[in-house]
């Protein structure tokens, strides 16, 4: 027999507290932390990378054809709107995504009984 005073080793925790998250459906702790991390990153890069190419193209624009300030502007908030655009939609596409995971049944004789 073990003697109850004595704690279970530190995988034995690890394990049961993974399972039980499993149990629940609650993602893993790194491994969220890590997708919700890459999701901002991506979804910033996409506001960023709208506003910089907008403005830059402005920029050339006005230095080609002399138009002082007016086309940079221009393109500045057009890329404004092109991120955000860019932003709702892939995080759109992502609550689909989610929405469709949650609703998949596991197997042929559906969710698992736990």
């Amino acid at each position: 027999m073990t003697d109850p005073s004595i704690p279970p080793p530190q995988e034995s925790f690890e394990a049961r507290l993974e399972a039980a998250r499993r149990a629940q459906g609650q993602p893993g702790g790194a491994e969220a932390r890590g997708g919700a991390m890459g999701t901002a990153f991506r979804l910033s890069a996409d506001l960023v990378s709208a506003v910089v190419a907008g403005a830059g193209l402005g920029w050339g624009l006005d230095w080609l054809l002399g138009t002082g300030p007016w086309l940079l502007l221009l393109f500045f908030f057009l890329g404004i709107a092109a991120g955000i655009m860019n932003v709702i939609r892939t995080a759109n596409a992502m609550n689909a995504a989610q929405q469709a995971e949650n609703r998949a049944p596991d197997g042929p004789e559906g969710p698992a009984q736990v």
